[in-house]
């Protein structure tokens, strides 16, 4: 039965808290305490089920006296949310299967620590989700409301029935909400770029609306004051400042534009810590209306403002003004506060009357790093020795980068990312520039050490976000890092190479931006949240399309991944194998990035293992002075484990090799089970 769920390579966890939730290689659900003591759910005559079975997925579990309380989520109605008891061996009680309703829902939900019904939120209360002169708040239900804070708010309505987001087009997005003289103005943008104008009355009901054309939006942000779409480009002209309207962030704005008219990353920490500061001052007031509209003010004048913004590595101007925007405007990625917890808060948009904590854990997650991705993975199932890892967090030195970016530098660590890590591998093969270019070095402010992290969406627009200088290690004290280390330089806590751990620690946070194919685990800010995946990465780390994912036997998907274009090349015809061949030759010689996915193991004549089962590799070109070759180098995840001389069994307690070299395609193809993904820009 095909499926509209994101295949994935190898198996991983869903959720892990007081128990553990594992999805099979065969998409199949098993649960327990942890992954090494895991039973498979069956109900009945039914063995095994998965999220196809009876159209529900899990996506949270707990334990319950003896057993467990399994929670699923309809794929028709994403509202409905389903409680299954099982026993110790997995087996589902059909009499305990119940319907929650919203109070069982909601508390639920505050005891997992998971949006069950992806309303934005836990348990009952509203969702800030676009702060301004009108605020927009989502319900605990999913509904859309205005109103200046969460105890007075109107409801939207659409011909009598409730606002929300499966009314709206798909994809579309309320971006901006503000006052007029009948009622409330509401803009939603396409992904296509289009704004919608919308007329609601008084009362929250639609009255009419219309696409604006780029002079009549134009008109709109210049008349309102407001970047009514998002794209950051209101003009800063000289004396643009007169516009705000708070003192102290009009003092500070100025003072830091003073030089030459724009503003870094430093002076930026700086105005937000004088804001926070004033407010702690005055018995810790709430934000006010005005300083919402100067910041909101400041971020949308980011591309003027951040133009020039200093910075080591990436695009610095545009990681601030994205960032910016995103801690006082809007994001996916607000709906929560992690921390490093295993369970997320809520927390909302900036907005007029909100507690000074909700800004001051939006300045933590967007300027600070702070939002720590909650450090539990449910390890490398490829080794056959995976187990639960909860971390802890501890401060690393270091150097970002050392003596260049090479596959050497890689080694995947407790954590199921060799899909990612593999990505790495082939990317800082055939472009390491691409990975220099996606990283900012904010440097060191107030004695944290913090970086800018690049991902690209599905529509190619970038999507930034910024860590800091903790790191996890498997219990306080340790001194080695417990997830991805540098290949290299090691994984000492006090010197190592950090571009690695650095990047994987950022993937886990991006998920909170919801645009990852991660399914029931978007939007988690968690290591595990990001176990489990296919070649995709390729065109989240460079841009440039898609990447195309070659199979050679039929029934394999990869679901509505966005970033995945599926190709079947059938095996027994020959001229299919010709092009296929062909394209390849072009991609190894041409810097694509080559990631290889394997079902099943080989080993060379010693024993040592070369391709691993449900476990990805990275393949560069074998002899780059060749512009014909067809022979790869294959690199492991698991990092450089080298033929000993004379060459034998691999001593050391490694049984692999990597990276094992002159590796014909032909011979590659005919392992059964292999999926090929290419992507990327060449060069």
């Amino acid at each position: 039965m095909s499926s509209s769920k994101p295949e994935v390579l190898e198996a991983y966890s869903r959720y892990i808290g007081t128990a553990e939730l594992f999805i099979n290689t065969d998409a199949s659900w098993s649960i327990g305490p942890n992954t090494k003591s895991l039973v498979p759910v069956h109900f009945g005559d039914i063995a095994k089920i998965n999220d196809d079975t009876f159209g529900f997925s899990a996506v949270a579990v707990e334990s319950s006296g003896t057993g467990y309380t399994l929670y699923v989520r309809s794929d028709a109605d994403g509202a409905t949310i389903v409680q299954v008891k099982i026993d110790a061996a997995g087996a589902v009680d059909a009499a305990s299967i119940t319907v929650l309703g919203a109070d069982q829902l909601y508390g639920a939900e505050n005891s997992t620590g998971k949006d069950l019904n992806n309303s934005g939120g836990l348990g009952a209360e509203p969702v800030c989700v676009e702060g301004g002169a009108t605020n927009l708040y989502k319900s605990a239900t999913g509904n859309y409301q205005l109103g200046p804070d969460a105890a007075n708010l109107t409801s939207m309505t659409i011909g009598g029935q409730p606002l929300n987001d499966k009314v709206l087009p798909a994809g579309w997005k309320i971006v901006e909400t503000l006052p007029n003289a009948t009622g409330f103005e509401v803009f939603a943008k396409a992904p296509t770029g289009d704004v919608y104008d919308a007329t609601f009355s008084a009362d929250g009901a639609y009255t009419g609306g219309a696409i604006l054309g780029a002079t009549e939006l134009a008109a709109k942000e210049t008349a309102a004051g407001v970047d009514i779409n998002g794209d950051n480009s209101l003009p800063a002209a000289a004396g643009w400042t007169s516009v705000l309207k708070n003192a102290l962030i009009k003092e500070k704005v100025d003072a830091a534009v003073a030089a030459d008219g724009h503003i870094t990353y430093a002076k930026v920490v700086s105005v937000m810590d004088s804001v926070i500061q004033a407010h702690k001052a005055a018995g810790d007031s709430p934000v006010t209306a005005d300083e919402v509209a100067d910041l909101q003010a400041l971020a949308g004048r980011g591309k003027a403002l951040f133009a020039t913004a200093t910075g080591s590595g990436g695009d610095a101007g545009d990681y601030l003004a994205y960032v910016f925007s995103k801690m006082v405007e809007s994001s996916p990625a607000n709906d929560f506060y992690t921390g490093g917890q295993a369970k997320p808060v809520d927390l909302g948009n900036l907005a007029a009357n909100v507690p000074l904590g909700t800004l001051e854990k939006l300045v933590d997650k967007w300027l600070l790093g702070g939002d720590l991705p909650t450090p539990t993975a449910g390890g490398d199932t490829a080794t056959g020795k995976a187990a639960t890892t909860v971390a802890v967090y501890t401060k690393v030195t270091g150097t970002l980068v050392v003596d260049g970016v090479t596959p050497h530098d890689i080694k995947q660590g407790a954590f199921g990312d060799c899909y990612l890590v593999a990505t790495l591998e082939s990317v800082a093969d055939v472009k390491p520039s691409a990975i220099t270019s996606m990283i900012v070095d904010n440097g060191e402010v107030n004695g944290t050490h913090t970086w800018g992290v690049r991902f690209f969406d599905a529509n190619g627009q970038a999507n930034w976000v910024t860590v800091n200088d903790q790191l996890p290690v498997a219990e306080a004290g340790a001194t080695t890092l417990v997830f991805a280390s540098s290949g290299t330089a090691g994984n000492s806590i006090t010197n190592t190479e950090l571009w690695v751990p650095l990047i994987e620690k950022a993937y886990a946070q991006a998920n909170s931006l919801k645009f990852l194919p991660t399914a029931e685990k978007s939007g988690v800010n968690a290591y595990y949240a990001v176990e489990g995946g296919q070649g995709d990465p390729i065109a989240q780390i460079l841009g440039g399309g898609k990447v195309t994912a070659y199979s050679f036997r039929t029934g394999v998907g990869f679901g509505d991944n966005p970033f995945i274009e599926a190709q079947y090349v059938d095996p027994s015809n020959a001229d299919a194998l010709a092009a296929f061949t062909a394209t390849f030759k072009a991609a190894l010689n041409g810097g694509k990035a080559i990631w290889i996915g394997a079902d099943n193991p080989t080993t060379d004549s010693f024993g040592n293992k070369l391709l691993v089962g449900s476990h990805a590799f990275a393949a560069t070109d074998h002899d780059k002075a060749d512009p014909n070759n067809l022979t790869m180098d294959i690199w492991n995840p698991w990092g450089v484990s080298a033929l000993p001389t004379p060459p034998g069994p691999v001593q050391g307690g490694a049984d692999y090799l990597s990276p094992f070299g002159n590796y014909d395609l032909a011979a590659l193809i005919g392992v059964p089970g292999i999926d090929i993904m290419i992507g990327g820009p060449g060069g």
